[in-house]
């Protein structure tokens, strides 16, 4: 349980290797943590059971799936441009594309991210526009009906901003107030771009965030397992690395 807390996601052939343990020891104890609902096993490779509902707090988030998060968040700069207006959330995952905004002129970026604020705020380029509300306390995250209130006042290029889970169905979030906030934000921009590491799909919270109708491009750190890619809209692009 200790790998799998720092890792989230192993295969199991991985597993066996660091436990020096059979293949057989490692699948019954498996067994046993899936029924205890602890773990979840799926084609040669197990996830941690992450209960849901649960708005963990950014610091947190951060330190998990760096590596895909930085690959999606490099995607996801070549839809950037000079003289865009851009929506973008308080998520982990969105923080990554601060380092790629550095040589592109003239951005004017609206955010109820605490946390990227003041990173975006040293960028010369950079117009910064910061939703009114209240911060919540561990999400970095402005939140509430003066923030929603406020997206009122723009139409974006772009909006990039990420999730709490995605299925077949759509995406979801974990808290009522983040799904509002990044609802207004589809509402007000021309283009959608959600992105979403490997180890959220498969995964349903109890509040809609959008249907596959409302996102125009999600990017992700790898191909998507079993029959995803199905169930996209014609005008919905899923894009990883290498694809």
């Amino acid at each position: 349980m200790e790998i799998l807390k720092k890792r989230k996601v192993i295969s199991t052939r991985k597993l066996e290797s660091l436990l020096y343990s059979s293949t057989s020891t490692i699948r019954r104890d498996l067994i046993e943590l899936e029924n205890q609902g602890r773990v979840i096993r799926e084609h040669g490779e197990v996830r941690l059971s992450i209960p849901k509902n649960i708005d963990y707090s950014y610091e947190s988030r951060l330190d998990e799936q760096v590596k895909p998060k930085y690959s999606i968040a490099e995607i996801a700069s070549t839809f950037i441009g000079p003289n865009q207006a851009i929506f973008l959330d308080s998520s982990s995952t969105a923080s990554f594309i601060l380092p790629f905004l550095t040589e592109v002129d003239n951005l004017r970026i609206i955010t109820n991210s605490v946390d990227l604020a003041p990173n975006l705020n040293k960028m010369p380029n950079i117009s910064l526009f910061i939703t009114g509300g209240e911060v919540i306390h561990g999400t970095n995250s402005i939140l509430g009906n003066f923030a929603v209130n406020f997206l009122d006042n723009f139409y974006t290029d772009i909006a990039i901003f990420s999730c709490r889970g995605i299925d077949n169905i759509g995406s979801y979030e974990a808290d009522y107030n983040q799904a509002l906030i990044k609802q207004k934000m589809i509402s007000n921009t021309k283009k959608t771009i959600l992105l979403v590491d490997s180890s959220k799909f498969d995964t349903r919270h109890f509040f809609k965030l959008a249907h596959f109708s409302e996102i125009d491009h999600i990017i992700t750190d790898k191909k998507p397992i079993n029959n995803f890619l199905d169930n996209i809209n014609d005008n919905c692009e899923v894009i990883w690395p290498d694809c």
